[in-house]
C-alpha cells in the first residue's frame, strides 16, 4: 500500500495515522511467530495433500506479488476410457496431478510412477497397438486449434509408425541405391511420380522419419491442452486456468506415447543416423536437392528427404506438412512434401490453411470448406489423382469444440468459450435457406450434413 502525504493542513494527522498502523501490524508479525509449535503438523499435512497454483523460488531476488493459494485435489474424478484403450489398459484414472510430478521439465520427477505402470502387459499391448496405428505426421502436429493435411486425406496404405519401424536397415540400403542415381536426385519444381518404386519413393519417407525421431529433436515436442501449447514450466502459471481432468489425462497420456517412442528409438543401431560425419556423400546428396543458397536455418536432411519422396510419388510424403517450433530448447521441421504431391494441384495454399484452423462455425466458413471438397471430389482424368475423404474428420472438425478465434499480431488464438457460437444445425440451415443448386456443392452438403448428425456433433 503506498501512502500519499499532501501539503495540506490534515498531513500530520494522516501521518500520526500510518505510524499507529505500521505498529499494529508489526505487533501482529511478533503474535503469529508465537504461535505453539504443536501447530505446525495441520500446516505441513495441507501442504501434503493441496498444491498452490504458482511457486516462487527462495532464491528470487525479487519480490513477487501475492498470489492466492488454490488448493488441488490429490485425485482427479474418474473418467469414462473405451475398453482396452491406452487409457483404460494403463490406468490414467489412478495417476496422480500431472502437475505434481512435472512442474518441472528438467527434474522427470515422474519417471519412477511412469515406468511402473508400463510394466503392465496390458498397457504395453494397448500402447504398441495404438502407437503402430498412428500417423507420425499427426503425431508431430497433433495441435488443437489446427488440423493437417494427413488427417484429411485417407490413403490405401497408411502411413504409421509400424511402417517406418519396419525395416529401418532395409530402408536405409534402398535409398543409398535411390541416391546412387542420377534421374531420382530431382531438384527445383521437378516431380516424376512414375519413380516412385524404382526410386524407393517409400524408403526415403521412412528414413526420413526414423531420423526425425530417434536422431533429431522429434520426441521433444511441447505438450498440448484445449486452449493452446502447454509447457511444463507454465504447468503452475497463476495467470492461466487450470488443465480440466480430461487435459491432465491427456498430458500423461503423451508422456507414455514419448516413452514408447524413446524406448523404441532405443532398440535401432546408431549407424542409422544420417549425418555428415558418418555418412558424407550421402548425406551430401540430400542435400543437394536444396538449390537455395545453405544458411543455418536451411532445411535439414530429414526435410529434404520427404519432399524428395514426395517428388517421385509417395502419396503419405506428398501429405506431409511442415512443423515450425522456435525456442531456445526448441526444433524446426520443415518438409514440405505437400507442395511436390497430387493434391497441391487442386486446393490453392490459402484455401487448404484457411480451413485447418479450428475457428468456430459460420456459413462463410462452411461454404469455402464445402467449395474445396467439391474440387477435391470431382472426377480427374488420372485415377491416381482420385482423393477418399475422412468425413468423420470433416466433421467433428467443423463441428466439435473446441473452437479458437486468430487475431492479427496476438500472441496466439483465443479459446472461444461453449456457447459464443452457432451450432452446425444452425449453419446448414442458413447455407440452404440461401438456395443452393449447383449439384457438387449439394452433394457435399448432405454427405456433412448426415455424417455429423450419426456422430451427434450437430446442435
Amino acid at each position: 500500500m503506498r501512502l500519499r502525504i499532501d501539503q495540506s493542513s490534515h498531513a500530520s494527522r494522516w501521518l500520526w495515522i500510518a505510524v499507529i498502523g505500521l505498529g499494529l501490524a508489526v505487533v501482529a508479525v511478533i503474535c503469529v511467530l508465537l504461535i505453539p509449535r504443536n501447530r505446525a503438523p495441520l500446516i505441513s499435512t495441507a501442504l501434503e495433500t493441496s498444491e498452490p497454483s504458482a511457486v516462487v523460488p527462495a532464491s528470487s531476488p525479487t519480490i513477487e506479488p501475492a498470489v492466492a493459494v488454490i488448493d488441488a485435489p490429490s485425485q482427479l474424478p474418474r473418467l469414462d476410457f473405451a475398453p482396452g484403450s491406452v487409457e483404460e489398459a494403463c490406468g490414467l484414472n489412478e495417476f496422480p496431478l500431472y502437475s505434481k510430478f512435472s512442474t518441472d521439465r528438467r527434474e522427470v520427477k515422474k519417471t519412477s510412477d511412469r515406468a511402473k505402470v508400463l510394466e503392465s502387459d496390458a498397457c504395453q499391448a494397448a500402447l504398441e497397438a495404438y502407437m503402430n496405428a498412428t500417423n507420425p505426421q499427426q503425431f508431430l502436429s497433433g495441435e488443437l486449434y489446427e488440423a493437417s493435411l494427413a488427417e484429411l486425406v485417407i490413403l490405401e496404405n497408411p502411413f504409421t509408425f509400424e511402417r517406418i519401424f519396419a525395416d529401418p536397415t532395409g530402408d536405409l540400403a534402398r535409398v543409398q541405391d535411390a541416391l546412387s542415381r542420377p534421374e531420382c536426385l530431382l531438384t527445383g519444381d521437378e516431380t516424376n511420380w512414375e519413380l516412385k518404386e524404382t526410386c524407393h519413393a517409400d524408403a526415403l519417407l521412412n528414413y526420413a522419419f526414423v531420423n526425425l525421431f530417434c536422431f533429431g529433436e522429434g520426441i521433444k515436442r511441447r505438450h498440448r491442452v484445449g486452449g493452446g501449447i502447454l509447457f511444463y514450466e507454465e504447468y503452475n502459471n497463476p495467470y492461466r486456468k487450470p488443465p480440466t481432468p480430461e487435459q491432465d489425462r491427456m498430458l500423461w497420456k503423451q508422456d507414455l506415447e514419448d516413452a514408447w517412442m524413446t524406448a523404441k528409438c532405443a532398440t535401432l543401431d546408431p549407424a542409422l543416423e544420417l549425418s555428415a560425419e558418418r555418412y558424407p556423400e550421402l548425406h551430401a546428396l540430400v542435400i543437394s536437392s536444396d538449390e537455395t543458397e545453405r544458411t543455418p536455418f536451411s532445411k535439414g536432411a530429414d526435410a529434404l528427404l520427404v519432399e524428395l519422396a514426395a517428388r517421385l510419388g509417395d502419396d503419405a510424403a506428398g501429405l506431409s506438412q511442415g512443423v515450425y517450433v522456435y525456442s531456445l530448447n526448441g526444433w524446426r521441421f520443415e518438409g514440405n512434401g505437400y507442395t511436390f504431391g497430387r493434391i497441391n494441384k487442386f486446393v490453392e495454399n490459402g484455401e487448404w490453411f484457411q480451413f485447418t484452423l479450428k475457428e468456430p462455425p459460420s456459413a462463410d466458413r462452411f461454404l469455402k470448406a464445402l467449395h474445396m471438397l467439391a474440387r477435391l471430389d470431382s472426377p480427374k482424368s488420372d485415377p491416381r489423382d482420385e482423393f477418399a475423404f475422412d468425413w468423420e474428420f470433416v466433421a467433428r472438425h467443423l463441428c466439435e469444440p473446441p473452437y479458437f478465434e486468430y487475431q492479427p499480431f496476438s500472441s496466439g488464438p483465443k479459446l472461444v468459450e461453449n456457447g459464443e457460437h452457432s451450432s452446425c444445425k444452425e449453419i446448414v440451415h442458413e447455407i440452404r435457406q440461401k438456395g443452393i443448386t449447383f449439384p457438387p456443392l449439394v452433394k457435399m452438403l448432405d454427405k456433412f450434413e448426415q455424417v455429423a448428425l450419426e456422430l451427434e456433433v450437430y446442435e
